[in-house]
């Protein structure tokens, strides 16, 4: 099982403020670059564009995201294998899930369950997984489905990261614990926190964060599954 990870564009391309560290053309040469590798998984972690947050209802600001939202997706279309997307903080929610309606939170890529999560900050920025996406994380932790899992979202649940900006969840313990109480095979893979986080393992689960590939050298990742070992390789552009 191969997976490519990549993450944090924050486009800027129809909304005014054009984003020059990330354009589409650098994320459509991300695209391609990945497709080098034959990934049967593309993990999109959030922040696909950079929508500002203080026109959240503006319709005329939400129809420009939008179109920054179909370029980001435009640029993955023509891979042969899944690409799963989740979205982050700089994602305008409702618009996302106009523009990947047809994308299932709950999929098999190789044997192996996907599951992505849309959470949401809460007050002070604190990361959220309440409600339907808890339940859904509940749920996934407890049922017989007996494949390995692969958890994608764009916050961090470890490692934690004290001070400074919330990266983490704010229960972020409680739902490393759970993910390692169930005993099924995981990797979580996140967003977010730009400087990333390599591959590490707490037992029967690893973690990952990639890091932001609007920074150069434009980095991503592809992680190599074998029987019980996960590796981690990056690329830059």
């Amino acid at each position: 099982m191969k997976i490519a990870h990549i993450s944090d564009f924050h486009l800027r391309h129809h909304i005014e403020g054009d984003n020059i560290k990330c354009g589409p053309d650098l994320i459509s040469e991300g695209a391609r670059h990945i497709a080098a590798h034959s990934p049967d998984l593309v993990a999109v972690t959030g922040d696909l564009v950079d929508y500002p947050l203080d026109v959240l209802d503006d319709p005329d600001t939400i129809a420009l995201g939008e179109k920054d939202l179909h370029l980001v997706r435009e640029c993955f279309d023509s891979l042969s294998c899944p690409v799963a997307y989740v979205p982050g903080n700089h994602d305008h929610p409702a618009s996302f899930r106009r523009v990947f309606c047809d994308q299932p939170f709950d999929f098999d890529a190789q044997d192996f369950r996907v599951i992505t999560f849309f959470d949401k900050e809460g007050d002070h920025n604190v990361p959220q997984r309440v409600g339907a996406e808890r339940a859904r994380f509940q749920s996934v932790l407890s049922d017989g489905d007996p494949r390995p899992q692969i958890h994608l979202q764009h916050y961090m649940i470890f490692p934690e990261h004290s001070g400074g900006y919330p990266f983490n969840y704010g229960d972020a313990a409680e739902l490393k614990a759970a993910l390692l109480a169930d005993s099924r095979h995981k990797l979580v893979l996140s967003g977010h926190y730009h400087e990333g986080e390599d591959l590490m393992a707490e037992g029967h689960v690893c973690f990952a964060t990639a890091r932001a590939f609007r920074e150069p050298p434009h980095p991503f990742r592809v992680y190599e599954i074998a029987g019980m070992n996960i590796t981690q390789t990056e690329y830059t552009l």
